[in-house]
């Protein structure tokens, strides 16, 4: 299977590097397309083949991830429609409907939310299907995905809360990351190796909730009492820093629902 992906930017990139990484797909069966030639230059120091014509990459794939900015994606389906029929494209488009591309083509179509840590397979995501996908259109999708990360199908009136929760939350992480970096620093260690402790504690905790799926029982089990934890909970809880993310989430599924079409 011949495999395009339209748009080498951050997340079409990061695609491309986990989906090779997780040895899913092999560089031979990838071509990639940006108007960027030094984009492009990037994915084919990874033997990947290239091109600045959409059109010639949907005609020469089985199936397309469409990885370019919202406001750009009817221009880039009005350049590869007439070429469309019998192709899969999967949107990873922020706001972009399934109805949107399948009335603009001839294709069927796949809506995907995923966030930028495909790069290193630790990808989150959830697809939805378009009226005309098929059973096989989502076992590819889904093993694709999978292969790079945690995936799950929902109901596409529910990608706006998936934009705002695991789509824009790797900012989120980092936010929290560079702080604890930060007082780490102002308490006597180097910077690289609090951003190394910040890092490998995120990493370590998301594992273990994976694992247990009991944040609530966790946070008791480390919060000993008259213990060391439980005075840097009870700051988080006086600044309400849980009621902050949970509103960050909501704004940013909003403002997904004002982008949406």
């Amino acid at each position: 299977m011949k495999i395009g992906i339209i748009g080498a930017g951050n997340l079409g990139s990061s695609l491309v590097r986990g989906l090779l990484t997780s040895g899913a797909i092999k560089a031979n069966e990838l071509t990639v397309s940006d108007l960027d030639e030094r984009r492009l230059k990037e994915m084919e120091k990874l033997g990947i083949e290239t091109t600045t014509d959409n059109k010639k990459l949907v005609k020469s794939c089985d199936a397309a991830f469409i990885s370019v900015k919202p406001d750009i994606v009817e221009s880039v389906l009005k350049e590869v429609e007439e070429v469309s029929k019998n192709m899969l494209f999967v949107s990873v488009a922020a706001g972009v409907s399934t109805k949107f591309i399948e009335e603009r083509t001839k294709a069927r179509v796949v809506r995907v939310m995923p966030n930028i840590c495909g790069a290193v397979a630790e990808m989150a995501s959830c697809f939805s299907f378009g009226k005309r996908a098929t059973p096989e259109d989502g076992e590819l999708v889904e093993r694709l995905l999978g292969s790079i990360g945690s995936t799950s199908k929902v109901d596409e009136e529910l990608m706006d809360a998936v934009t705002g929760l695991s789509g824009s939350g790797p900012a989120y992480f980092y936010l929290f990351i560079k702080a604890m970096q930060e007082a780490g620093v102002e308490l006597g260690l180097s910077s690289e190796v609090a951003l190394k402790l910040a890092a490998q504690t995120a990493k370590g905790a998301g594992e273990i909730v994976l694992k247990t799926g009991s944040p609530d029982d966790l946070i008791k089990q480390v919060c000993t009492p008259k213990g060391t934890t439980i005075e840097g909970i009870k700051v988080l809880e006086n600044k309400k820093v849980a009621e902050a993310i949970k509103e960050a989430v909501k704004a940013a599924a909003k403002r997904a629902k004002e982008l949406s079409r």
